[in-house]
């Protein structure tokens, strides 16, 4: 009877521990990553090649650039002198022939010249070269506006072009535009029609549009350099005509320079933007 009972006790006493037994779920928390899109415009096919074909990263990847610089119309020359600037175009140094100087530091335009401070052709200066110069490499720069490609007579032939436009606010004219043409055989930039609303605005500057013809390229540390801009008049129908100036670019180096060599000259005022 003892034996009875105890083994009814033992029954009872592990069933009780059974049902004290608590479940455990292991569950797998997931874990979630957090990643930071960036939008990327993408850019098109036609400014792509000339970037390439300019070596625009080999190009970028320097500090600065430095060469002679100068441009006559109609037999006078307006400006003569060396012209430094970043690779990006952020920051310009220009010293004319007679020594003065001009400065863009990012933000402001300075001149050590009377003469400079009060001419209005000074900001067109320090702007217009320097763009021209850096041109296959600030095609897809912040602000900018392609229109779809088309082919437009250039000289004997008709080659691709897409005109540029800008976002209001970009530079100090932002209102200009350029036919930019592309060589068909190597993709590097032929040339540009534009207009000049600087000082004039719009409907002015279109009456006469020109174009500059890039020439008698040479390469410069692998990155291929027009060393001649021939100035023309210009018509959608016909492409450059007759000629009216002429740009000459000599003794072209990558360089790097300090930031203290595009800060405010000593002497040197800001430049107004034109009816300031």
């Amino acid at each position: 009877m003892k034996k009875i009972l105890l083994l009814g006790m033992l029954t009872i006493a592990m069933a009780s521990c059974k049902n004290d037994q608590k479940e455990i779920n292991i569950v797998e928390e997931e874990s979630t990553t957090i990643v930071d899109s960036v939008e990327v415009e993408p850019i098109s096919e036609f400014t792509a090649a000339i970037e390439m074909a300019h070596k625009k990263n080999l190009f970028l990847e320097k500090d600065g650039v430095q060469y002679d610089f100068s441009v006559a119309f109609g037999g006078n020359t307006i400006f003569e002198g060396v012209v430094t600037q970043k690779t990006d175009g952020s920051k310009i140094h220009m010293t004319k022939k007679d020594g003065s100087v001009i400065v863009f530091d990012g933000e402001q335009v300075y001149a050590s010249s009377q003469d400079d401070l009060t001419n209005p052709m000074t900001r067109f200066h320090i702007f217009t070269w320097p763009y021209f110069f850096s041109m296959p490499y600030k095609l897809n720069d912040p602000g900018t506006i392609w229109e779809k490609e088309k082919d437009m007579k250039w000289g004997d032939t008709t080659i691709p072009t897409a005109r540029l436009t800008f976002e209001n606010g970009v530079g100090d004219t932002s209102d200009d535009w350029y036919e930019v043409y592309k060589n068909e055989e190597n993709d590097v930039l032929q040339g540009v029609a534009y207009i000049v609303s600087y000082g004039k605005g719009v409907e002015e500057a279109e009456k006469e549009p020109h174009a500059a013809k890039y020439n008698e390229f040479v390469i410069i540390e692998g990155v291929p350099f027009a060393t001649n801009w021939s100035f023309h008049n210009w018509t959608a129908q016909n492409g450059y005509t007759d000629q009216i100036g002429l740009a000459t670019i000599k003794n072209i180096n990558f360089v790097s320079k300090d930031d203290s060599f595009y800060a405010q000259p000593d002497g040197a005022s800001v430049v107004s933007m034109p009816g300031e």
